[in-house]
């Protein structure tokens, strides 16, 4: 009935975005969707549309598009014309919402008007959604808009979002203020759009840039500006105002003062929040494009007096605040500073603040008087405002009824309710809390006080010893009594009696009997948690055993069965931090020191001993920092002891006694060392070194000989010293403790030079050339040569030598030092020169013949160079007018070298013959030709077959017959033909004969 009621009265239903509508559309002044709910997921669609009535006639349908982003699904439905009546006043669709006083006319009663006027069109439909999203579009687009001052005219786009994923039941908001505004130019103004919500969720509204799009299914953009000084803007200059419009969000009033005549577009969106828990979720938006109209005239804007309260409640920071249960009853006056103004007021009361009451004196005068009288319930706490609509009908030219919109908010406070009472055990806290009314403050009526962890805040700790009683008074409405305070009682039960273990004292390890006292009643079950259980024989027992390491602070809990809360007790066993020696074993020479450190209790007492070295001192002798300076060598073991009164009963060195540490001090002795004497050797010569160590009853001795690279070992007393380097070589050998207790000996070693025969780089000859080896060498050596053949004297210092194949030659020789040396030089014969060719050729008149020598020359001279192209090459082409012998020398990239010759017979007549058979084709012989030697002129060559008829006649010597007449192949047979020709000589060459043809 609820809906019903809104559908039929308001028609004030909510919007789901829509996106479509035909090309041709009226020249669009304003338009806005909503929706309500019905059944399920079916809602009912409105579109209501202003018209400008100067422009073109309003559309018999629109289209509604549907969008979801869940499965991106989208379709259409088309909206007809409402056949209903418009609410509030039941006007027929299509009725004027001109604000023209009824003396003037506008531009939809007259054309020639001054006034502009505008016509309400609304089309519906019936649709249900398929599925539930969390973001459904509905949106319209319509064409034309008019002329704005603010913005391009374009298409409009009006869209509502419904978040259906929340819930189907919801209807969107509606606008229960009816467009367009008339403002006067250059006065203030206040204007609202009356945005409601039937189902009483919370609104937010917002001015965003107007909207076009070509289709409804088409994406929307943000119209086009009109560029203007100060630019245009949608927070503070959404028209030309000098950037003095506001817009408080939460109840929709806006306030300006427009400075620039003429239409202006102003869009706004209103946002939807229901609550869920405590969460706020937007389950949907709607939007409202409207114009603005910016007349000049001289009405005078009314003002609203400050509230006056006649009984409980009160006016601050412009809301007027009432409790429940009480009567909230205030007045307001509206005055026009124009005393002849004619002021009208009306509300939207009734389905603002069903049940409150609001009566109007002195109407159309210029002072008007409101007076507001309401009850809230339980159910009214919270914000709620509600709209007065003040006309002022003085008609003043050019004859719009002026009308502003006034917003007063309320706020209704609940009664005050603390936590309920509750029981705590002690030590624990106590979460208090408070709601209903705000500033809180509370206080200590009885109990432990203070015992609040702040005393200003809605939900402070309690944290009593004994049983308390709290207070918490809502500071922020003193004007409601009866209900701003509330008390809450923590009353605090203990646990189980017991007289405490004390703190105690022990040593690491020692076992430690511990006892809670516990004052126990016949009957009743005890329950013992120790935390930590570390080093406890029992967590859970009243008297367990603790053996620990370090010093630890336990906490117990002491439970029973005839109360539920516990005990609490902390325990400290303080354990002496032992004993932490910092030293490791450690290696040192005789004659030095060690210094000890670490950290031990004071409250020890502190001895230090060696079984092994009692001749050691230790200074001081009563602290673990100390300084030991051993009597001997060898491995010795020093302990230090510490001894506590608590822990006498232990034996010393007991699993569980005093505590104690020891560490190794193994003393080295310092060792004399001693090598051999200096000494002279060849170079590659080997040579043993001896060094001696003293004392020798030490065996972890480190040696080293220094530098390495010419002994086969640096680690060991004789090693063996190979002669690689020539000059002196000064050898340190050093021997060494672990703990680095050393000495050293040098000795100097001279390694003479053994290279003093000197011979030439390797090279290469040819076969059979002979070379001489020049060596030099040292005065007073002796040498000899191997190998000893194909050369001219082992004892030569410059053999000649004439080797058949390569070959190295070595010689040996030894200096007046004694010392030995051996020199090589290796010898390489080049492969012999080769040229392979025929002795002699012939050639005809008018040939040439190429040469083609074989052979591993790379480099060729040829003489005489008469009939040659070229003397220095390889492979010239030879053509002497007599017979020729022509010599080559040639050279191999080695440089060996060879000579050879041809003899070229010159023949001084051609030669020519034809063959006996052939094979038609592309075959070397698929042609019949004359085969020849030399020039000839041609006179006649003739094929005849075994007919006589001729097949073929030609006096081109080079040309032949193909086997084919006219075009057509010959068969196989015997042909015969005829030569006619003349050589250079002038000889007639006749021939004739028999050529078989094979296919």
């Amino acid at each position: 009935m609820k809906k019903r009621y809104l559908l039929m009265s308001l028609f004030a239903l909510f919007s789901m975005m829509l996106t479509a509508n035909k090309a041709s559309a009226s020249h669009a002044a304003g338009a806005e969707i909503i929706y309500v709910h019905i059944s399920d997921s079916t809602y009912q669609y409105f579109f209501k549309f202003y018209r400008d009535c100067t422009g073109i006639p309003e559309p018999s349908s629109v289209q509604l598009c549907f969008y979801n982003t869940c499965t991106n699904q989208s379709f259409n439905i088309n909206m007809n014309k409402w056949t209903g009546t418009l609410p509030p006043d039941n006007r027929p669709n299509g009725s004027s919402v001109s604000a023209g006083c009824s003396q003037y006319s506008n531009k939809c009663d007259n054309s020639s008007s001054n006034v502009p006027g505008y016509r309400e069109w609304w089309y519906s439909c019936i649709a249900t959604l398929p599925l539930k999203c969390n973001y459904w579009k509905f949106g319209v687009s319509i064409s034309a808009r008019n002329n704005q001052t603010n913005i391009i005219p374009g298409n409009l786009y009006v869209e509502t979002a419904f978040n259906s994923s929340f819930t189907w039941v919801n209807s969107s908001p509606y606008y229960s203020v009816k467009p367009i505004p008339y403002v006067c130019l250059n006065q203030a103004y206040t204007y609202n759009n009356g945005a409601l919500d039937a189902d009483g969720d919370s609104l937010w509204s917002q001015m965003i840039n107007p909207l076009g799009a070509g289709s409804c299914v088409g994406t929307p953009s943000n119209a086009s500006l009109v560029t203007l000084t100060p630019p245009i803007n949608f927070t503070n200059n959404p028209l030309q105002r000098n950037n003095s419009f506001s817009l408080n969000g939460a109840n929709g009033q806006m306030a300006f003062t427009a400075t620039l005549q003429g239409a202006a577009t102003l869009t706004m969106k209103t946002r939807e929040f229901r609550k869920n828990g405590n969460n706020f979720s937007e389950i949907g938006s709607i939007m409202r494009d409207i114009q603005v109209q910016v007349l000049p005239c001289s009405t005078i804007a009314p003002t609203l007096d400050t509230v006056s309260i006649n009984d409980s409640g009160v006016f601050s920071n412009g809301f007027v605040y009432g409790c429940v249960g009480q009567n909230l009853n205030f007045c307001f006056v509206i005055k026009s500073t124009d005393t002849g103004a004619v002021l009208l007021a009306e509300d939207n009361l009734l389905t603002a603040i069903p049940g409150a009451a609001l009566t109007y004196t002195n109407l159309k005068t210029d002072s008007v008087r409101g007076c507001f009288s309401w009850t809230p319930t339980i159910n009214d706490v919270g914000k709620h405002s509600f709209l007065v609509i003040i006309k002022d009908s003085t008609c003043k030219p050019p004859g719009i009824l002026l009308q502003y919109a006034k917003t007063v908010d309320l706020q209704i406070w609940g009664p005050v309710e603390a936590s309920p009472d509750t029981s705590i055990c002690y030590g624990e806290p106590a979460f208090l809390g408070v709601t209903g009314g705000a500033n809180y403050q509370w206080t200590v009526l009885s109990g432990t006080d203070p015992s609040l962890s702040n005393p200003n805040i809605p939900n402070p700790v309690a944290t009593p010893k004994v049983t308390t009683t709290y207070l918490a008074t809502s500071t922020i409405n003193p004007y409601c009594p009866t209900f701003n305070k509330d008390t809450v009682v923590i009353t605090v039960l203990n646990g189980p009696t017991m007289s405490g273990q004390p703190d105690d004292t022990t040593c690491p390890g020692v076992t430690l009997p511990l006892d809670l006292g516990i004052v126990k009643s016949p009957g009743v079950t005890y329950n013992v948690k120790w935390t930590p259980a570390t080093g406890l024989s029992s967590a859970t027992s009243d008297k367990p055993d603790a053996k620990l390491k370090t010093t630890t602070q336990y906490t117990v809990e002491v439970g029973s069965s005839d109360n539920r809360c516990k005990t609490l007790d902390t325990v400290l066993i303080d354990v002496l931090t032992g004993l932490t020696l910092d030293n490791h074993d450690t290696q040192i020479c005789v004659g030095q020191s060690v210094d000890v450190l670490g950290k031990m209790d004071a409250r020890y007492n502190i001895v230090w001993n060696s079984k092994t070295d009692g001749a050691a001192t230790y200074n001081p002798s009563n602290d673990i920092v100390t300084t030991i300076t051993p009597g001997d060598t060898g491995n010795h073991t020093y302990v230090i002891t510490g001894d506590y009164y608590k822990c006498k009963n232990v034996p010393l060195g007991a699993p569980n006694g005093d505590t104690s540490a020891e560490f190794v001090i193994n003393v080295q002795p310092n060792p004399t060392v001693s090598v051999d004497d200096d000494a002279s050797m060849c170079y590659g010569d080997t040579m043993q070194l001896t060094a001696v160590v003293s004392p020798d009853s030490y065996h972890d001795y480190i040696y080293s000989w220094a530098p390495g690279e010419a002994l086969d070992f640096t680690d060991r007393t004789n090693p063996i010293f190979s002669a690689i380097t020539e000059g002196t070589t000064t050898l340190k050998f050093i021997a060494k403790t672990p703990a680095g207790c050393s000495d050293s000996d040098e000795v100097s070693l001279n390694v003479f030079s053994a290279t003093f025969l000197f011979l030439p780089n390797d090279t290469a000859i040819c076969p059979g050339d002979t070379i001489s080896i020049d060596m030099n060498v040292a005065s007073g050596t002796k040498f000899y040569w191997l190998p000893d053949f194909n050369i001219s004297s082992v004892s030569s210092m410059q053999p000649r030598i004439w080797p058949v194949a390569d070959q190295q030659y070595s010689v040996y020789g030894v200096d007046s030092l004694g010392c030995l040396d051996t020199a090589h030089i290796s010898i390489t014969v080049r492969p012999r020169a080769v040229i392979d060719m025929p002795d002699s050729i012939t050639i005809y008149p008018g040939e040439s013949y190429q040469m083609d020598p074989g052979g591993n020359c790379l480099y060729y001279t040829w003489f005489p160079p008469l009939g040659l192209n070229n003397a220095d090459i390889s492979n010239p082409s030879v053509s002497p007018k007599v017979n020729t012998r022509y010599i080559v020398h040639g050279r191999t990239e080695a440089g060996c070298m060879v000579t050879d010759s041809l003899d070229v017979i010159v023949n001084n007549d051609s030669y020519l013959t034809m063959p006996n058979a052939f094979t038609p084709g592309k075959r070397t012989n698929g042609t019949l030709k004359i085969v020849r030697r030399g020039i000839a002129d041609l006179k006649s060559f003739a094929v005849y077959n075994r007919w006589g008829a001729k097949v073929f006649e030609t006096k081109d010597i080079n040309e032949g017959w193909d086997g084919t007449y006219n075009g057509e192949i010959q068969p196989m047979g015997v042909y015969l033909y005829t030569i006619e020709a003349v050589t250079p000589s002038g000889q007639t060459f006749r021939k004739q004969g028999n050529v078989t043809l094979i296919r």
